[in-house]
């Protein structure tokens, strides 16, 4: 009976002493409540040429009216309605004019009742421009081999995963001009006419989720076959 009295004393003391920080909490908030509206569901950022294209998901609260989205250091700010969802379900919004650089950006919920969410950062979000174009460089022939008079199949040192494919321009046996795209290293070229120089460029993607797709600066021809 002595232990029970001594838990339910103890038990006291604990519940008089979170009244009491309760009780600091309030007056230091000045005895507001502090509501926060609920969070964009999955936001993530696609890089691209000098922009970046934000996606996110609708958060859970219904009381969401929109979505606030801040970046530059917070120096420039847009609102997404929360009336602007896709069909698919996602938030989109394109973010232009950004220098080459490393950016982050903000997006913060506000509910009908002004209540605004802590926010959710996405950082170290790379900008690819011109500086990054003019680092690429094309697909390198390894070797060619001949099947008849008028095909050849090329072969290609690999490059890494950032290419997506590249495209040769060549001659054709009457003249004209054609071209093709592969995506492997290897390509067959038929109605090639022989003596002439096909021309190769590539394509990449900085990253999986990129929203552009950069060219290198200009084609490099091959030797005449």
């Amino acid at each position: 009976m002595k232990i029970r009295f001594g838990y339910l004393i103890l038990g006291l003391f604990f519940f008089v002493g979170c009244e009491k920080d309760q009780y600091k909490y309030k007056k230091f908030l000045d005895n507001k409540e502090v509501v926060y509206a609920g969070l964009a569901e999955k936001p993530i950022a696609r890089s691209g040429n000098l922009r970046v294209q934000l996606e996110w998901q609708k958060s859970i609260d219904p009381s969401v009216v929109s979505y606030m989205i801040y970046w530059n250091n917070n120096g420039d700010s847009s609102r997404v309605p929360a009336t602007a969802i896709n069909t698919d379900g996602l938030y989109k919004y394109m973010i232009t004019g950004l220098p080459e650089y490393v950016q982050s950006f903000n997006i913060v919920t506000v509910d009908d009742r002004g209540n605004r969410s802590i926010g959710q950062s996405l950082n170290a979000v790379r900008v690819f421009g011109p500086f990054y174009t003019a680092s690429l460089t094309n697909q390198r022939l390894n070797t060619r081999r001949f099947f008849g008079t008028d095909s050849v199949r090329m072969f290609f040192l690999k490059m890494d995963s950032t290419k997506v494919f590249s495209r040769i321009r060549y001659y054709k046996n009457d003249n004209s001009l054609d071209s093709v795209t592969f995506l492997s290293d290897s390509v067959t070229i038929k109605s090639f006419k022989p003596g002439t120089k096909p021309a190769i460029q590539s394509y990449f993607k900085p990253a999986a989720t990129a929203i552009d797709t950069f060219k290198t600066l200009q084609a490099d021809s091959l030797l005449a076959f």
